[in-house]
């Protein structure tokens, strides 16, 4: 009876001092992956900006085309009335 009750603090004990290692090596395994995704976060706002960035500038160049299309229709109608002025003058 006393070797089943020595086996049965031993194993106790083991089960204890595993609790505790695993406790603290999950402790760990957390701080690691917070600190993982705080990286992850970083660079997706990294991201989020040169995204921002990149999509201000094709608004940007979608009015500057409009904006020089415009410009040469005018240019286009400028010359035609010059031409006709020209000829008419003639």
């Amino acid at each position: 009876m006393t070797e089943i009750m020595t086996a049965a603090i031993t194993a106790a004990g083991l089960i204890v001092v595993q609790l505790i290692v695993s406790s603290k090596q999950q402790r760990a395994q957390d701080i690691k992956v917070d600190a993982a995704l705080s990286e992850v976060r970083k660079d997706i706002q990294r991201l989020e900006e040169k995204q921002d960035k990149h999509n201000n500038l094709i608004e940007r160049t979608a009015v500057l085309e409009r904006d020089v299309k415009t410009v040469f229709k005018r240019v286009d109608e400028n010359k035609a009335e010059i031409a006709y002025l020209e000829h008419k003058g003639k």
